[in-house]
């Protein structure tokens, strides 16, 4: 059993690695959007979930085989599916959308966890938090614009459905850390996407990707591994809700280097959209007792400890 040493609270060094991981997950949207580019979907993800696993191995060698055993595999199975879902589609939109759509959609799951926790979970949700998930919505239709052309331009909606998917996967999460550490759930994501993943390799190897793509999707799966462990040191020094209040920084760098890069602005109809969404988000995360366990799915404490999830 790991027995980790909590340090002192210091919510400068918190915030510090909460802005780098959320500054790395923008990093990787830039990322997985320029391979996607030439290359098919299915590419980018396996080389982006292996190149994440490769750099677990020092972890797993390291702490040993046994700290990574688990008796809930069907939560982790549950998780992974949702959770590579919600990353392919976040992807496919990528392809259709301004890179701050697609993240701005992709981080709303938020908005959609107290709905599948009443349901999935029979928990409790406040008043607040409805009214907080209500403006969430109309933020997203806002964006979505829900006509007859979203049958042709269906980006958005793809985006949507990658945060729906994250949502589940974050509910899949708090299921998960009672007793499994949240290094053994990252792990598992990892080696389940790389694997499911593989056994659809004999269909794409005759389309073999460019050095282009592999160089991208190497980088992403770079800037995502690292994410991973920056937020795991976020939590080291901050509780979930205050590494949370930074989530949708995200949003703010990608709006920037989408600008910077494609020289893309969203329309001021879109921008308001999004900030209604990250206004409903932080509401949620800073008010409801259920975005203090599952807001976000990184915590670098073992399940024997004192979990920041936990009140």
């Amino acid at each position: 059993m790991v027995i980790y040493t909590l340090p002192q609270p210091n919510i400068l060094k918190g915030s510090s690695y909460a802005l780098l991981a959320f500054f790395l997950m923008a990093i990787f949207g830039v990322l997985t959007k320029s391979a996607s580019v030439e290359g098919s979907i299915y590419w980018v993800s396996l080389l982006t979930y292996a190149t994440g696993l490769a750099l677990m191995f020092p972890m797993v060698y390291k702490e040993g085989v046994e700290a990574f055993r688990t008796s809930h595999i069907g939560y982790h199975l549950g998780r992974v599916g949702f959770g590579l879902a919600a990353s392919l589609l976040y992807t496919l939109s990528l392809r259709e959308v301004p890179l701050v759509n697609a993240t701005l959609l992709f981080n709303a799951a938020p908005l959609f966890i107290p709905i599948l926790s009443l349901f999935m979970l029979k928990q409790k949700v406040s008043m607040f938090t409805w009214w907080a998930v209500l403006v969430g919505f109309i933020g997203i239709v806002i964006i979505i614009k829900p006509t007859a052309s979203i049958v042709e331009h269906p980006g958005n909606v793809i985006g949507l459905a990658s945060g729906i998917s994250l949502a589940i996967a974050y509910v899949f999460i708090k299921m998960l850390s009672p007793t499994d550490s949240i290094e053994r759930i990252v792990f598992y994501f990892f080696f389940f996407s790389t694997c499911i993943q593989l056994l659809f390799l004999p269909s794409f190897s005759d389309q073999p990707p460019s050095w282009h793509t592999i160089g991208f999707s190497l980088a992403a799966g770079i800037a995502f591994y690292y994410a991973q462990m920056s937020l795991a040191k976020a939590y080291e020094y901050a509780t979930a809700p205050e590494v949370g209040t930074f989530q949708y920084s995200s949003v703010v760098f990608v709006g920037i280097l989408d600008w910077m890069i494609w020289k893309q602005v969203p329309p001021i109809s879109d921008l308001l959209g999004v900030l209604l969404v990250i206004v409903a988000g932080f509401l949620i995360m800073k008010n409801s007792n259920l975005s203090k366990k599952v807001s976000l799915p990184i915590s670098p404490y073992d399940s024997t400890n004192s979990n920041p999830f936990e009140n």
